[in-house]
């Protein structure tokens, strides 16, 4: 079946004009793209057109390349067919704003660029992560929403053209990060007999107990939840993507266990699930011999060409770094404390490099949502977890994207903080099926 298509109007199109319409019309609807450079003399305008429609917009510095006067004049937002836009364009067009700037100014995560660097700061937290309340999608109401996609079947509407992509073609996504794999076992000696002297002193007799049965006793570790998850998700005819922190143990955050003890996990998990590479939080800062030790490491274990980095840290100042270094698919587009749509997307796009101004071969899945962000962050219960979820799973339905969720063995365990847990995850999984 021969695909539709729209055409754009424009005399000289940019690299990051070209790359948003792939994204909107090519990646959200499954409609081909074909410029038209000999038409429109108005340099301010572009037209796209369908068959029997066409809609004049206005053009933005963004699209044009010129961030000094973007950053001056602001990225205003404007409502068009109940949603809110970036790139407002006063003038006398069909359109308000620059729909192709909506999308550069979300997936290229173009506002979060000048801070890249700072902690501590309103945009940035202690680990140098953007906020997603700092974010100007939060602010204006549309962060839980697909915004581009919306935007993408709003366009096509308006210009009475048939996406080949459908509501039934969303698809759900559930993947597991493993960032510490036992709760007691895979520490040497040293370590258990001090972690156990630190729980008699702080009288934490539960976890005294608890630790003593599984070294001595035998009794499985709290955090070895894996075939409960697996085999959940294989009931349900879905597929498991397991991400791993397989990193030397490192304090505060790299809090691994022995290689001895992964090894043995991967090896009984990776018949059932994707097991793929979860670089740590030193090599993420460093990207330097610690990251391609730990990558050359992982290598012999599962994927290093699709990564989850440790703490959430992958942003766009880092893209070309994992490219050149061959990774393939980054899977860290969200927030940490707020759940939604980072980059306005939830099905994969490919990355753009600002600093070189040119689209790149990575490509970005985003998720919608991680436990700790309803848990720790937001401090819900789970009725109420449960449905935030829900919500955002009815949203992609809509625009038949992917829903990618983040989910953590320790918070499938029912264990110690994460008690009564395990049954969210279940509810949340039928929620997001299909």
């Amino acid at each position: 079946m021969m695909k539709r298509k729209v055409v754009i109007t424009y005399s000289k199109p940019t690299e990051r004009m070209r790359y948003s319409a792939e994204i909107l019309f090519e990646i959200c609807l499954g409609v081909d793209v074909e410029w038209n450079e000999d038409g429109g003399t108005d340099k301010h305008v572009f037209i796209i057109s369908s068959d029997t429609k066409e809609i004049i917009c206005p053009l933005h510095s963004l699209s044009l390349g010129d961030d000094k006067i973007a950053r001056s004049s602001g990225v205003r937002w404007v409502d068009w067919r109940g949603y809110r836009f970036p790139g407002e364009v006063l003038g006398v067009t069909d359109l308000m704003f620059d729909p192709l700037a909506s999308v550069f100014f979300c997936c290229s995560r173009w506002e979060e660029f000048t801070s890249h660097g700072d902690v501590n700061t309103f945009n940035r937290d202690s680990h140098g992560r953007f906020k997603g309340m700092a974010s100007a999608a939060f602010v204006e109401g549309m962060l839980r929403t697909p915004l581009i996609e919306n935007l993408a079947w709003a366009i096509a509407d308006t210009l009475e053209v048939e996406p080949n992509t459908k509501p039934q073609d969303y698809e759900f996504q559930p993947t597991i990060d493993i960032d510490i794999a036992y709760a007691y076992l895979g520490r040497d000696a040293i370590h258990s007999v001090a972690a156990g002297v630190r729980d008699f002193i702080m009288i934490r007799w539960g976890n005294l107990f608890k630790r003593i049965q599984v070294l001595i006793k035998g009794v499985g570790d709290p955090y070895d939840s894996y075939d409960y998850f697996l085999t959940l998700h294989e009931d349900q005819n879905l597929i498991s993507r397991c991400f791993i922190h397989y990193a030397e143990y490192n304090r505060p955050y790299d809090l691994g266990v022995s290689k001895s003890y992964l090894d043995s996990l991967i090896s009984s998990i990776e018949s059932r699930a994707k097991v793929c590479w979860h670089p740590s939080y030193a090599a993420t800062e460093n990207r330097g011999e610690i990251f391609r030790n730990e990558k050359d490491s992982f290598a012999l274990k599962g994927s290093v060409e699709e990564v989850r980095t440790h703490f959430l840290r992958g942003q766009s100042s880092i893209w070309r770094e994992f490219q050149d270094n061959f990774i393939l698919h980054d899977y860290s587009m969200g927030y940490a404390d707020q759940p939604g749509f980072r980059a306005g997307m939830s099905r994969p796009f490919p990355a753009f490099d600002l600093e070189n101004n040119e689209p790149m071969a990575l490509i970005i899945h985003p998720f919608a949502v991680m436990d700790s962000t309803l848990k720790s962050y937001l401090g819900l219960d789970a009725e109420n977890s449960v449905k935030i979820v829900g919500e955002m799973s009815d949203a992609v339905r809509q625009v038949g994207g992917v829903m990618v969720t983040v989910w953590h063995n320790t918070s499938v365990s029912d264990h110690g903080v994460w008690k009564g847990w395990q049954s969210v995850y279940e509810d949340v999984v039928h929620r997001c099926l299909p």
